[in-house]
């Protein structure tokens, strides 16, 4: 029996062109035209069998062993992936798995592997472009940097570049941050249920988030897919406050601005396998001081989020 051919999806994101054999509603697709003349260096994603074990490799996670050049995810129940070279990720997915189970990790571990193994710099990070710049939102998950990015967006109608992964790459072998990118591609943000409520999104419009029965992703339009990091004016370290305090924005020092930058980075434990680590210092250091770095305490209580838009929008605007 002849086997039948997969379908085959050509998506821009994270600064790559990809040719994929996995459809992902969330990525930006090519244009027929881009395809045959995009600049963009290429990578795949395929089926196919994943060994067990990497020769010669080291563990740096229960389930996450490297080598100079691979990645091996050994995800419990659902799947292994294979990262290789900063071009290509092989998906061996286990029967009856559903892709839906397996999409979030082919995201935030083989696309953001993939940046590591290229020297782009994978951040958890919003991303709002706003009158005066492109502001960036970090913190711990749970912090509410979705929630506020698409709140500001909303409110002001500032476009979303993206949510939770954004890759900066400094091709500048001088390790210098001149001629800088920042790429997003991800169209989707992922909202608590309290959160969409608040913000009125349509129910109908939410997916259920695997990994968290309380959250849920929504799609946004496809924003600049890439911007200069030059244009990037501000990062904004989100935290949670008491539910009597006010809204309280605080200019940080260089030296925490680089600290958040640095905080940043998605997947941590990657970053001493793939990266120069002194090269990262030198070129985040560099960046941060560019930078408006801004430590952002909101309570929970009712009527916050308000309260925090309007502060922030006068911040970044004044």
């Amino acid at each position: 029996m002849t086997a039948t051919a997969r379908p085959i999806y050509y998506y821009k994101l994270f600064g790559l062109a990809v040719r994929s054999e996995i459809e992902f509603p969330e990525f930006t697709m090519m244009e027929a035209e881009e395809i045959s003349s995009t600049e963009r260096p290429w990578a795949e994603l395929i089926h196919s069998n994943v060994p067990l074990a990497l020769e010669g490799s080291t563990k740096i996670a229960e389930w996450v062993e490297v080598t100079t050049s691979e990645c091996l995810f050994s995800v419990e129940d659902k799947c292994r992936l294979l990262v290789s070279g900063g071009n290509r990720i092989v998906l061996d997915l286990f029967d009856g798995v559903p892709y839906e189970d397996v999409r979030p990790y082919l995201t935030t571990c083989g696309f953001a592997t993939l940046a590591f193994q290229r020297q782009y710099i994978p951040l958890h990070v919003s991303a709002v472009e706003t009158p005066k710049g492109v502001w960036l939102f970090t913190g711990p998950s749970g912090a509410g940097k979705s929630t506020l990015s698409v709140a500001l967006s909303k409110a002001m109608d500032w476009p979303l570049l993206g949510d939770d992964l954004a890759v900066m790459e400094f091709p500048d072998p001088a390790n210098t941050i001149a001629g800088g990118l920042c790429h997003f591609g991800v169209n989707k943000v992922k909202l608590w249920d309290d959160a969409a409520t608040s913000l009125g999104i349509d129910r109908s419009k939410l997916e259920r988030d695997f990994f968290r029965p309380h959250k849920y992703h929504v799609m946004i339009p496809a924003g600049r897919g890439t911007i200069a990091c030059e244009n990037i004016v501000g990062i904004m370290s989100l935290s949670w406050g008491d539910d009597d305090q006010d809204v309280t924005l605080t200019p940080m020092s260089g030296s925490a601005t680089f600290s958040t930058l640095m905080n940043g980075i998605y997947p941590p434990f990657m970053a001493p396998a793939y990266l120069d680590l002194n090269r990262l210092r030198t070129l985040l250091i560099g960046h941060s001081q560019t930078l408006k770095g801004v430590s952002a305490v909101r309570p929970k209580r009712e009527g916050s989020l308000d309260e925090a838009i309007k502060a922030i929008a006068a911040l970044i605007v004044s």
